[in-house]
C-alpha cells in the first residue's frame, strides 16, 4: 500500500469517527448534546457546539444565539452551564449498561451522593450516564432533564 492511499483511507476513517462523534444524536436535545460534546472535546471560547447543534437539526432557529446571549450565555457553550441551565430535580441518569449507548458519560467522586441525590437504586458505580429525555425534530428546547437558571 502506497503512503498516499494509506493516508486517504486513514483520513477516511477519522471523518467517519468525528462525523459520528459530532452528529446530534436522534432526539436530542440542544443541552444534552453541548452536554456531551463539552465532556469529550472542552470549550475553545466560542459556540461551536450550539451553532453545530442549529446547523444540524434546528438550521430555522436563527435567534438561538440572542436567547443564549440573554440567559447569561453569551460568550461560549460551557456558560450554557455556567449561566443558564443546571440539572433538573430528577435528571435521567442511570449506571446501566444500555447507558453507554444512549447516555454521555460522566464521572463522580462520591458516588453514593449522586445516588442519593437522583433517586439512583442501583450497585454504587463511578460511571454515571445523563440520558436525553429527548425532544421534537428542529427544537432547540432542553429536555427535561435541564431547568432554567435563576438570574440575580
Amino acid at each position: 500500500m502506497d503512503k498516499d492511499t494509506m493516508e486517504s483511507e486513514v483520513r477516511t476513517i477519522v471523518d467517519a469517527a468525528s462525523a459520528r462523534i459530532l452528529t446530534p444524536r436522534e432526539g436530542e436535545c440542544l443541552v444534552c448534546y453541548v452536554f456531551r460534546q463539552l465532556g469529550e472535546f472542552g470549550c475553545d471560547g466560542t459556540h461551536r457546539f450550539a451553532l453545530t447543534f442549529r446547523d444540524r437539526t434546528a438550521p430555522r432557529a436563527t435567534a438561538l444565539m440572542e436567547r443564549l446571549g440573554s440567559m447569561g450565555a453569551c460568550c461560549c457553550d460551557c456558560e450554557v452551564f455556567n449561566n443558564a441551565y443546571t440539572f433538573a430535580s430528577r435528571p435521567w441518569i442511570t449506571g446501566a449498561a444500555f447507558g453507554a449507548d444512549i447516555g454521555t458519560e460522566f464521572e463522580s467522586q462520591e458516588p453514593v451522593d449522586l445516588r442519593e441525590e437522583f433517586g439512583i437504586n442501583e450497585s454504587p458505580a463511578r460511571v454515571f450516564y445523563l440520558c436525553c429525555q429527548f425532544v421534537r425534530r428542529g427544537s432547540t428546547q432542553p429536555c427535561p432533564n435541564w431547568v432554567r437558571m435563576g438570574r440575580w
